[in-house]
């Protein structure tokens, strides 16, 4: 999806909202006006005041200056009238001023000019969710994942990791730490880092699910001009309340994809986003791939996750 098709998709919710709360607000107001006729005259006092108000604007009436303060007083005494007779009749006194999902825009979209903070959520969800509309995410869940794969000390080692994926996503905010899932293939970490996602996503947040490969191949693409136009996986990385980075090694080794992983370590971290890394690496082998600095960051400011047993995959074609 184009960044221009995410923005017109954008657009088109924030619009199909706005008419939402439009269309409820005149069904309270008949409503209204059934059970209480007494506010149509209070509203057609207000409408009277703004005609008249215009009109001398529209004039240059050197009476403005003294009638607007008048003019105003009249006004707001209409609506406080509205507001007794809404509450005489077990209305709540704001019953029919419009409910917009966003009060700062009006579900525009656009405040004094700029882009609304629900703009920008609602445009880094739709990027999210086509960077990830491939993936298996629906699949994986907490209540997929099978403890029974693991034995003796494993068990016990895997049980704690469970329960704290399991608080970690039910407590899910912008707070919550980074994760770093490391050990061997096939121990689940790719299962239990998509089931976090998967309830942050059901939460209200924006998660953003892919390889390592995956993601620096794309930003490559990219920046040398081979990217599908009009798409920034840059900015959808990094404006992600979540990213969950996986495989991280097993991707091609060179220079750029090593920088581009620190750009986004490091990125990410300033920017104070929960990020979740799985790799088969060990802590020596991350530091000799991506540099004492990436190494440091990554055991010291992720919570180490440390998966054992044995390949589930392995496992199952046995039992087959």
């Amino acid at each position: 999806m184009t960044k221009r098709e995410i923005y017109e998709k954008a657009f088109n919710i924030l619009d199909h909202r706005r008419q939402e709360a439009l269309v409820a607000a005149q069904k309270r107001r008949e409503e209204v006006i059934a059970k209480v006729p007494q506010v149509l005259s209070m509203e057609d006092t207000m409408s009277q005041s703004v005609i008249r108000l215009t009109k001398l604007v529209l004039a240059k009436s050197a009476d403005l200056s003294e009638v607007m303060p008048k003019i105003i007083e009249e006004n707001q005494r209409a609506q406080g009238k509205i507001k007794e007779l809404l509450l005489a009749h077990h209305f709540p006194s704001d019953y029919l001023e419009t409910k917009f999902h966003c009060s700062r825009c009006r579900d525009t979209g656009y405040v004094e000019g700029e882009r609304c903070d629900c703009l920008k959520m609602l445009v880094r969800k739709i990027a999210a969710e086509d960077f990830n509309h491939s993936t298996f995410m629906s699949l994986c869940s907490f209540q997929d994942f099978d403890l029974g794969y693991y034995r003796g000390d494993d068990n016990e080692k895997m049980k704690q990791i469970y329960q704290f994926c399991r608080s970690y996503a039910a407590s899910f905010s912008l707070q919550s730490p980074n994760i770093l899932m490391m050990g061997n293939t096939g121990l689940g970490k790719t299962h239990l880092s998509l089931a976090i996602a998967r309830e942050a996503i059901e939460a209200g947040y924006t998660a953003l699910y892919g390889t390592a490969q995956d993601f620096f191949e794309k930003i490559q693409n990219e920046r040398f001009g081979k990217g599908e136009e009009g798409v920034n996986t840059t900015a959808t990385v990094m404006g992600a309340d979540l990213l969950v980075l996986d495989d991280l090694g097993a991707e091609y080794d060179s220079n750029y994809n090593q920088s581009t992983f620190y750009h986004i370590l490091n990125s990410r971290l300033n920017a104070g986003k929960p990020t979740i890394i799985n790799t088969n690496l060990t802590p020596k082998q991350l530091e000799t791939r991506y540099g004492a600095r990436a190494g440091s960051r990554l055991m010291t400011l992720y919570k180490c996750l440390k998966f054992c047993g044995t390949d589930i995959r392995q496992q199952n074609l046995c039992r087959k």
